[in-house]
């Protein structure tokens, strides 16, 4: 499990961002509002990777936080986000995301720079969809331990909703992954089984659910 801190004032984006990361089950995530919460927290949270924004209203700014952090040789790698570039210096931060960025953009740096670091890779393919775990290593949908039985193409649609969890997926674009046609009514009905079936499977917890939207895409929600 991946322990991440978020450092950033507007407390709507934090709460977004932690709301997505957690659904996919490879994160536990801490949020702070300013530079003197984010040091508090990483004495005590202890997260492998801080992501924080740079400017903080009244609060100790991101530039600040970062550089009482590397003056205490404490090398965890760091992720700025920011909307105005001329507010960057050579403060520590490893890596920096421009605003405005989605969530799976965001995870996929993380990943990245962990994955260099040998930290978090281990739950990277496991995702919590209530109280259900998907494993897309093994392609095994677990309750309390036990297997729930789904078919090899059902495990690779849900791989693909896990991914986006809460957005609306495009049809067309789960066709054309796993069939390699979008254009095509025989494909179109084998998806619609395929998600009949997951639908059946995921039962198990009554809050995890599959909707379709006419015509444009599916989305799970867990």
């Amino acid at each position: 499990m991946i322990r991440l801190l978020i450092v950033e004032d507007d407390t709507n984006l934090s709460f977004l961002i932690k709301k997505k990361l957690e659904r996919q089950g490879d994160y536990v995530v801490e949020t702070a509002s300013d530079g003197q919460q984010g040091l508090r927290a990483l004495a005590s949270f202890r997260p492998d990777i801080l992501v924080s924004d740079l400017e903080m209203g009244d609060g100790m700014d991101g530039n600040t936080m970062i550089e009482k952090i590397r003056a205490t040789k404490n090398d965890i790698p760091i992720i700025v986000l920011t909307g105005k570039m001329e507010f960057l210096k050579q403060s520590g931060a490893d890596m920096y995301l421009k605003k405005p960025f989605n969530t799976q953009q965001l995870d996929l740096n993380i990943k990245s720079m962990l994955r260099q670091r040998g930290i978090g890779t281990e739950s990277e393919n496991t995702y919590k969809i209530g109280s259900l775990t998907f494993d897309t290593s093994s392609r095994r949908l677990l309750t309390d331990g036990q297997e729930i039985r789904i078919t090899p193409t059902g495990a690779k649609v849900l791989e693909i909703l896990c991914r986006q969890m809460g957005e609306c997926v495009e049809r067309k674009k789960i066709q054309a992954t796993i069939w390699g046609d979008y254009n095509n009514d025989s494909i179109s009905h084998n998806l619609d089984v395929q998600i009949d079936k997951l639908r059946n499977a995921l039962k198990a917890d009554p809050g995890v659910s599959i909707e379709i939207i006419k015509k444009t895409g599916i989305i799970l929600r867990g």
